[in-house]
């Protein structure tokens, strides 16, 4: 009978499972326990952060209004009294009625203002965004649109430096300041004159306005026509073929800024006829660039480079938009399409050395697309001086407008 003999046993602790020691397996097990605890504290931070940024975003959107009905905060004292404009020639109307209680939260205002090297401003564009509806309207005013109140006569273009020259008079120092007062100079006169309260402006000057279309790297444009001119005085030399490119700032200022050409020698290559309307046809291709503008900012839109486009440009432009409003505006933006952006040319008729206003043609227009009221604005809200004429051959206005998608299709 074979004798059985028993195996010796290992130094340990006694306790084996398959050759290994129990004790390092309990070691392992508690690091494990520790990185799962580790890790599971990180996904909850992260997940936190979400819901406090989501919770911050639901808050700012549903609870933060920008303001309504702040400019001008300029005190221009009786510069804008009502009574310019009258049926019966005795040059009073009724007094404006107060429409503030009136007003659509929904609905903001906008004048943008494009200045040369001087005090003009060329560009001048109201604009009205709903955002309930999300949608805008873009009302681009003639440079030689001719107002008129108490103290100031003459074309639109000169109401920014007429403005800057009061704020001076009154005290106002340091240049900002006196910029901003001019640019309320001109709200106050939008307002005045068609009903309009402003909202937010914006002010930019001509090398801001390059250094933005730089920063987007370009616009893709069709040039509509040869275009040819040079004015050593401002230091503005355009020299632009017809077709479609892609314009960067330099050559973006050439297209926004040209109206009429050099007489030129009669060489296609140099020639060019420009627009049979100028200021009107050159609004019209400012349109159309505004349009390609937003078609490569909202598609898709990338709300980091609004804000830094804002950031490049702030040196080059006046606006009484906060950081917040630029925000909110900008999240705003990721809703509204170019079909619902549409876009009208104040109507009216040149009357040397202005262009003259339909009254009741823009009281249409403005009481349909940029009332930001909920009752229409009255007549008497309205300034418009058409100094009694009668036009004859009137042609028939496009209540309407165009859409910003039938300008670039």
């Amino acid at each position: 009978m074979l004798k059985q003999y028993k195996l010796p046993e290992v130094p340990g602790d006694g306790k084996e499972k398959n050759g290994r020691n129990n004790k390092g397996r309990g070691l392992n097990k508690n690091k494990k326990v520790k990185f799962m605890t580790v890790r599971k504290i990180i996904l909850l931070s992260f997940l936190g952060l979400i819901f406090l940024f989501l919770l911050l975003a639901y808050l700012f959107l549903n609870f933060y209004r920008p303001s309504q009905g702040e400019s001008p905060k300029v005190n221009f004292g009786d510069e804008f009294s009502f009574g310019t404009y009258s049926d019966d020639g005795s040059g009073e109307t009724a007094p404006p009625e107060d429409l503030s209680g009136d007003r659509d939260r929904d609905c903001f205002t906008f004048l943008i203002l494009g200045s040369d090297s001087g005090t003009n401003t060329d560009t001048i564009m109201a604009v009205m965004v709903n955002v309930k509806e999300n949608s805008a309207s873009v009302l681009n005013i003639p440079r030689d649109t001719y107002v008129s109140a108490r103290n100031f006569s003459g074309k639109i273009t000169n109401v920014y430096g007429r403005g800057r020259s009061l704020a001076s008079q009154g005290g106002i120092t340091g240049r900002e300041e006196i910029s901003k007062a001019g640019v309320e100079y001109v709200c106050a006169m939008i307002q005045y004159t068609f009903g309009i309260p402003i909202d937010k402006y914006v002010l930019i000057n001509l090398e801001g306005f390059k250094v933005l279309v730089d920063e987007i790297k370009g616009v893709e444009v069709d040039v509509p026509m040869r275009m040819k001119y040079s004015d050593p005085e401002q230091n503005l030399y355009i020299d632009l073929y017809p077709g479609l490119q892609i314009l960067d700032g330099n050559k973006a200022e050439q297209l926004v800024r040209f109206r009429q050409p050099d007489e030129g020698s009669g060489n296609p290559t140099y020639y060019s006829i420009g627009y049979a309307g100028e200021d009107l046809g050159r609004i019209k291709t400012q349109q159309t660039f505004l349009s390609a503008v937003m078609k490569k900012m909202i598609n898709p839109i990338d709300l980091g480079n609004i804000r830094s486009l804002f950031e490049v440009g702030s040196k080059y432009m006046i606006t009484n938009m906060t950081a917040a409003d630029i925000g909110w505006f900008g999240v705003q933006m990721t809703n509204i399409k170019l079909e619902n952006v549409r876009t009208h040319t104040l109507p009216g008729t040149w009357v040397s050395p202005h262009q003259v206003v339909y009254r009741q043609e823009a009281m249409e227009i403005i009481n349909k697309y940029y009332n930001p009221f909920r009752k229409n604005i009255p007549e008497s809200n309205f300034n418009i001086d058409d100094k009694g004429m009668v036009f004859d051959n009137k042609p028939q206005i496009d209540i309407d407008g165009v859409t910003m998608s039938e300008l670039i299709r």
